[in-house]
């Protein structure tokens, strides 16, 4: 197997300087390199391996299926956003000449007038930057509390991490963004789907009688077995299993990926085609050799 190229390595003195565009840039291309050769492994409805646990034989701990596009946390937000401000060339000058302005041998005027206007376009800047991170985190919310279905009743995701695992708690989830570990058998399910939410086909395919459990986008894990309907969003990466077709076929949009409008034919395996019931689903046993997450939209 080739080997991908080592991390590229910039001097942390440079990485201070650099433009938030361009840490976010080396940022993913790291944690691309980072990436290869890392495959995944999934396992449906087997046990995992020895091989497959970590030191304390549990289950892998992937990363949280949710988005995070904010830049700033409650306690985060007047520390970095004056680094970023006094981070930028203009901003250090007037600084610079506001110091000076307290050193009677060089002083020119008052050092007040100077103070506040400085800080005035600080502190401007700092209420324009927090209501931009604002409605950031607001989008962020609505896109992980959207709802999902996941394979429910007696069915366990073995690539799930256990209900006990570490989640913050009181001031703590400040710093550290919800991971959505907990959850009951299937994926952190929160019960069945509402009638206000009933589709057409919601009787056929189960929803109504507890076979799929209705959670949140930033509650699937890895492994979860996910129902989608016409209309709906895909909340992750996802290997198509069947469909309502009798030849697997279904029909995606892909717009918010790569803007294009036009709808793309995806097909299921015919070793798949076939799982169209939750017993089925739930009986239906594979290992799944994926590649890494990588931004290849076409191959």
């Amino acid at each position: 197997m080739a080997q991908g190229a080592s991390p590229r390595r910039v001097p942390w003195i440079k990485r201070l300087f650099m433009s938030p565009a361009s840490r976010k840039r080396l940022a993913e291309a790291e944690a691309a390199e980072a990436a290869v050769g890392a495959r995944r492994t999934v396992y449906v409805n087997v046990e995992l391996p020895p091989s497959a646990l970590d030191g304390h034989g549990r289950a892998p701990q992937y990363p949280a299926n949710q988005i995070r596009t904010a830049k700033y946390t409650v306690l985060s937000f007047v520390p970095k956003n004056l680094f970023e401000q006094f981070r930028r060339a203009a901003n250090m000058y007037f600084l610079f000449l506001l110091i000076l302005q307290f050193v009677p041998a060089v002083t020119t005027g008052s050092p007040g007038l100077s103070a506040l206007a400085l800080f005035t376009i600080v502190f401007l800047t700092m209420a324009k930057d927090g209501y931009e991170d604002s409605r950031r985190s607001a989008s962020d919310r609505e896109a992980n509390r959207a709802p999902a279905f996941v394979l429910g009743n007696s069915w366990v995701n073995t690539n799930k991490p256990p209900s006990h695992f570490f989640r913050p708690r009181g001031i703590m989830r400040l710093l550290w963004s919800d991971s959505g570990a907990g959850g009951t058998a299937g994926g952190a399910g929160l019960g069945v789907a509402p009638a206000a939410m009933t589709h057409a086909s919601d009787v056929d395919i189960g929803i109504e009688s507890g076979a799929w459990l209705r959670t949140e986008w930033r509650h699937l894990h890895v492994g979860d077995i996910v129902l989608l309907r016409d209309g709906d969003a895909v909340p992750a990466d996802v290997l198509l299993l069947s469909t309502s077709e009798d030849d697997g076929s279904c029909f995606v949009e892909t717009k918010n990926l790569d803007g294009e409008t036009n709808l793309k034919a995806k097909a299921a395996l015919a070793s798949t085609a076939h799982l169209v019931s939750p017993p089925r689903l739930a009986q239906f046993t594979c290992t799944v050799d994926a590649e890494p997450p990588n931004t290849q939209l076409y191959s």
